[in-house]
């Protein structure tokens, strides 16, 4: 009875057959709003934080990469795991979609056991990368052990959460991260000044927040079985499967990771132009979070649609909704453009101390170069929605290699080279044009490539199609032969059989005549 309903529910599933522009509204604008409220985990520690101390706010900037690359791994396998599930679902082999949710739900739970040992030994070692400062490396360490030890809230529930949206659910993994946030945000001014635990409070807040987000998800995706079955009965791996969730999810791991291992490399570069450049990306990453967010939750929105109709073969339908994803996204970025270019001063002074003379001097040094920060590098926006939406099409397509190979190009092997000529060359203020230089390069080159790819990918799978189709048919007319011949037999044997009993009916009748006569005779 169960499978006749998952059948069911994958006949009707809306991503194949709701139209395009109110499916995407329907599926993003949850995603979106999430991504909103996760913004605010990037964003609510440095606020309050900053009001502490200016150093204080040093070290979350410092400790920011490796929060990066945990989300990074997290959202890998999610990403990685939700793209098949979604195809899965599109051929309509639910079997396959429970096995591959549930290989998503072991390697997250490798990732959060690697992570939670990394936390024990780790973080003083990579605050000492960028300071000597015993007071910035010490509240570093605390909080970067706190978010590390205590990860597997983020890492489970960003799982739970990618599978759910895979199959059509955005309501309940917004749900999740507006509890979290609001947690967050309750908790941080308690823990931080109320129970006066300063930067370690503002840790014990955000785990916090992370851990009931997790418990929450956990609970409702167990009530929905029936579409997709996350929880696992054994711990076998097929390897198979892993493949294809790392092949679809390494480049959404590797882009992330990367972004906060470029972020370590850089702090160290601009670090010798001020001591407050640091802290200046490390504002404008947090705040740039307000604008990219809601893009990559119109992204988790498009990918599940775009995974789906390629997997269900419908072209028009994909291609619809990479356009207006394409078209949406230009909007949202055009708007954070507007407001990083006028508003510049106004945002950066939302990290202002002015408890004494020192936090006063330093706030003037971080607002001098944060303000040419915020404005050069804001221009990368509108060149960044065309690439992260871009990205998007090609992990839709099963093209994760080529999804690599433009993450690295954009974040790495353009950019750093460009920094740093342009920093020895021109100094700080032109060193931040290396960030939307890079994403023009990207998107020059890699967007023509993906709608050459994308009509391949689909020209192929309709090839096969069709060769399946053929296929059937011509074993659909040798048993309808067979059927002919089977009939026709039948016939003959019915003649036969026929014939028989009216050879033995004249047979049993001229006797009778034959008996009825000798009465007559004697008689």
């Amino acid at each position: 009875m169960s499978e006749m309903v998952a059948d069911k529910k994958l006949k009707e599933n809306k991503l194949g057959t709701m139209p395009v522009p109110k499916l995407l509204l329907t599926m993003s604008l949850p995603a979106m709003f999430s991504m909103l409220v996760q913004s605010l985990y990037n964003i609510v520690d440095s606020l309050f934080i900053a009001k502490v101390s200016g150093l204080a706010l040093d070290a979350v900037s410092f400790a920011f990469p490796m929060q990066q690359i945990m989300l990074a791994f997290a959202l890998g396998i999610g990403v990685g795991t939700s793209t098949i599930v979604a195809r899965r679902l599109g051929e309509k082999n639910k079997v396959d979609a429970d096995k591959l949710a549930q290989t998503g739900f072991k390697l997250a739970i490798i990732n959060t056991a690697v992570f939670m040992i990394m936390g024990s030994f780790l973080p003083r070692l990579f605050m000492m990368i960028f300071t000597k400062d015993t007071n910035i490396v010490n509240m570093g360490m605390q909080y970067l052990t706190i978010c590390m030890v205590c990860c597997f809230g983020q890492m489970i529930e960003i799982l739970f959460s990618k599978v759910l949206q895979a199959t059509g659910n955005m309501i309940i993994p917004m749900l999740s991260q507006l509890l979290g946030a609001i947690i967050n945000i309750i908790f941080d001014p308690i823990f931080i000044f109320v129970c006066n635990l300063g930067i370690v409070g503002a840790g014990l807040a955000t785990v916090m927040g992370q851990i009931i987000s997790m418990i929450f998800v956990v609970i409702l995706a167990s009530k929905r079985r029936h579409i997709i079955d996350l929880f696992f009965k054994d711990i076998k791996f097929g390897l198979k499967k892993i493949k294809e969730i790392v092949r679809v999810g390494l480049p959404v791991m590797i882009m992330n990771a990367v972004a906060g291992i470029i972020v370590i490399i850089m702090n160290s570069i601009i670090i010798q132009y001020s001591v407050k450049a640091p802290s200046a990306l490390g504002i404008y990453f947090k705040l740039q979070s307000f604008v990219f967010m809601p893009v990559f939750g119109l992204n988790q929105g498009a990918l599940p649609i775009m995974s789906f109709n390629f997997g269900a073969n419908k072209e028009k339908r994909y291609k619809q909704t990479f356009l207006l994803s394409i078209l949406v996204s230009l909007i949202i970025m055009a708007v954070g453009l507007i407001v990083f270019q006028l508003c510049p001063e106004w945002l950066i002074s939302l990290f202002e101390n002015s408890s004494s003379d020192a936090e006063i001097a330093g706030y003037a040094e971080l607002l001098k170069v944060g303000t040419v920060t915020l404005k050069v590098i804001s221009w990368s926006f509108l060149f960044s929605a065309v690439n992260i939406i871009v990205t998007t099409g090609y992990q839709s397509i099963g093209y994760g290699l080529t999804s690599l190979i433009m993450s690295l190009l954009r974040q790495v092997i353009l950019i750093l080279p460009i920094a740093i000529l342009f920093g020895k060359l021109w100094g700080l203020d032109i060193l931040w044009w290396s960030y939307p230089i890079s994403d023009i390069l990207v998107m020059v080159v890699f967007t023509p490539y993906y709608i050459y790819a994308y009509k391949k990918a689909f020209a192929k799978r309709l090839k096969v199609a069709g060769e399946i189709a053929k296929e059937e048919s011509i074993v659909s007319s040798s048993q309808i032969a067979d059927n002919v011949i089977v009939e026709n037999n039948s016939a003959e044997d019915c003649i036969s059989i026929s014939e028989s009993n009216l050879e033995s009916a004249v047979v049993a009748s001229t006797m009778d005549s034959g008996i009825e006569e000798n009465k007559s005779c004697k008689e």
